[in-house]
């Protein structure tokens, strides 16, 4: 007979959770009358963390609770928060004015500096979020190609745009996925006649590819998915690129998330591979709201109509904005000057956090997996091979939940969407104390005998 389930633990941690942010507790009412939406929610609470201060590996709500951060703004502060570099050109450009939509010299800093970086990219084109640059992206190709169809993987995630939020159908066939829509509002014709779906890591993908090349612009793929991070790829996509190539479909990598966090050159660097576009955003912007789109200059030259190129329109009042481009530049900068040690220190605290968590998970019986891509890394809580999004089950969701509130109560802050990430600023011991915290949250489940 199975023991009885007590949450004990569990309801002790929310009650000392609660009492030691009743200045969380308030600032949630206040938001409550006027805002319909805030960012996503931590952990399960009656309200969430709201943070006042931010430095190197930590985060400090406005009750003065300290944590170390593990969100890194959702994925941009690869360098930690508040990097000195960051804010004093911050500084300095401030003293200049931080907004006037007219030219500014500083987009060709940035610029330059991203297409040294990027394998494919010629040219750039700023935008102020990684969901604007993709949107632009999808059109570019549309315009460049002549055809309207656009592909993405099962599991992927490129942005709140109406195309970015066609998803593939739970029930339809795992190697020929349907594409349908996530939440409402969204024209049923987008996933029906403007999108295609693809089966992620699987040889399918070609076949689909080959299948719709005469409608097909572009194939979009997060060369690592962050829902599934992981670095054994090389094959899948080298593979990809070669069928787009032969069928006259432009391929496109999403590195909003692995531009400059995989390595300095991204994904494509690390992978050796070099798609017609890539977007970006997050790390480039210095911890300010940014986004680009990069690529061969035949096709970026629709953003201007240069060389007869099919023009397509694309504008934004903050594309550009001077207070990001400063940012943004003294970010890349200090993460190119830092290349050599950097990503090496990345990728080996990942690798050992990894390690440790998996072998605690294996040596206790626990159902659960990190899987990691360099610093960046997500918890699965189940066992098995994990290929995919459609391998990931619901059984342990009420142990993930709880999970991340004794993390909180441990002191380690993870965002609600659960993929969390290492910074130059989190030490060899951060990482540690890190682990330690995942150790004594997993056995507060077991105690109260939800593992």
């Amino acid at each position: 007979m199975a023991e009885k389930i007590s949450e004990a633990r569990f309801e002790k941690a929310r009650e000392e959770l609660v009492a030691r942010t009743q200045g969380s507790a308030e600032a949630s009412t206040r938001a409550a009358s006027t805002l319909a939406m805030e960012v996503v929610q931590t952990v399960v609470m009656p309200h969430p963390i709201y943070i006042e201060r931010a430095d190197g590996g930590q985060l400090t709500d406005v009750d003065g609770n300290v944590y170390i951060d593990l969100t890194a703004g959702f994925g941009p502060n690869v360098l930690g928060n508040r990097p000195e570099a960051v804010q004093r050109a911050l500084a300095e450009q401030i003293e200049r004015g931080w907004h006037w939509g007219i030219h500014n010299p500083l987009q060709a800093d940035l610029a330059e500096l991203i297409c040294e970086a990027s394998a494919c990219a010629d040219t750039v084109a700023f935008s102020n979020s990684g969901t604007e640059a993709t949107m632009f992206a999808m059109r570019l190709a549309r315009a460049h190609t002549g055809k309207e169809k656009v592909a993405l993987f099962d599991g992927s995630y490129h942005g709140v745009h109406d195309y970015a939020l066609t998803k593939a159908d739970a029930k339809s066939p795992r190697s020929e996925p349907s594409a349908n829509t996530l939440g409402g509002g969204i024209p049923g014709l987008i996933p029906r006649e403007t999108m295609l779906m693809l089966p992620y890591r699987d040889a399918n993908a070609f076949e689909l590819i080959r299948k719709n090349r005469d409608d097909l612009a572009l194939v979009v793929v997060e060369p690592v998915q962050s829902s599934n991070p992981r670095l054994d790829n090389a094959d899948f996509l080298g593979e990809l690129l070669e069928v787009c190539r032969e069928n006259n479909v432009l391929l496109m990598f999403d590195e909003v998330i692995t531009g400059f966090r995989i390595e300095y050159g991204g994904c494509q660097e690390y992978y050796g591979l070099t798609p017609d576009l890539a977007t970006y955003g997050k790390a480039i912007g210095g911890g300010l709201p940014i986004g680009a789109v990069g690529g061969r200059a035949e096709i970026m030259n629709g953003f201007t109509g240069k060389d007869d190129a099919p023009f397509i329109f694309a504008g934004g009042t903050f594309s550009g904005n001077p207070l990001t481009m400063a940012a943004g530049t003294a970010a890349v900068r200090c993460m190119r000057d830092q290349r050599d040690t950097l990503y090496p220190y990345l990728h080996e605290q990942g690798a050992r956090f990894q390690k440790a968590v998996n072998t605690f998970c294996a040596d206790e019986g626990i159902p659960a997996q990190l899987m990691v891509a360099g610093s960046f890394f997500h918890l699965i809580f189940q066992s098995g091979e994990i290929g995919g999004q459609r391998d990931l089950g619901s059984e342990n969701r009420r142990a993930e939940r709880q999970f991340y509130l004794h993390l909180l109560d441990n002191g380690v802050i993870i965002p609600g969407i659960h993929i969390a990430f290492f910074s130059a600023a989190h030490t060899p011991e951060d990482v540690d104390q890190v682990f330690e915290a995942f150790q004594a949250s997993f056995l507060a489940l077991r105690e109260d005998n939800i593992l």
